[in-house]
């Protein structure tokens, strides 16, 4: 029977804010996946900047340092605004299954939240200097989520 094997850093995996990407990201997929293939450019850019989120969230806290992540976070955020532009473009032109739109708005505005909550978090330990840069300590906290 072959290994399995953890993918590193763990941390990373326990961060809110990289759990909803992902799931939005899954979400995204699927919903897509209903398109006409026709619809190939906006499906392959709608999937492009909802992959970019985590992914940019996960660059930035493997980089270590408090100003790229912060860096990343934003960018990240950048990608989630393009995301939602796509969405709100098919909900116009009534591209989405309606369970599929309700899932996907529902995801978006908590992901945009809980990343921002993550940014600022970030800014403040920065600022008061308050940032470990060992990854063990790099964690949401949970007063985060009192948005």
């Amino acid at each position: 029977m072959p290994q399995k094997y953890a993918l590193e850093p763990k941390g990373l995996r326990t961060l809110r804010a990289f759990q909803l990407a992902m799931k939005l990201a899954d979400s995204v997929y699927e919903a897509t996946s209903y398109f006409p293939k026709s619809e190939f450019r906006l499906i392959g850019q709608m999937r492009g900047a909802a992959v970019s989120v985590f992914g940019n969230i996960a660059e930035g806290y493997g980089r270590n340092a408090i100003g790229d992540y912060i860096r990343f976070c934003e960018i990240a955020r950048g990608s989630l605004a393009e995301l939602g532009s796509y969405i709100e473009f098919c909900q116009k032109q009534k591209m989405l299954r309606s369970q599929d739109e309700a899932r996907l708005l529902d995801l978006y505005n908590h992901t945009w939240n809980t990343l921002g909550a993550l940014i600022r978090s970030l800014r403040k330990k920065k600022l008061d200097g308050t940032w470990d840069r060992t990854y063990s300590a790099v964690h949401e906290e949970q007063e985060l989520y009192g948005i």
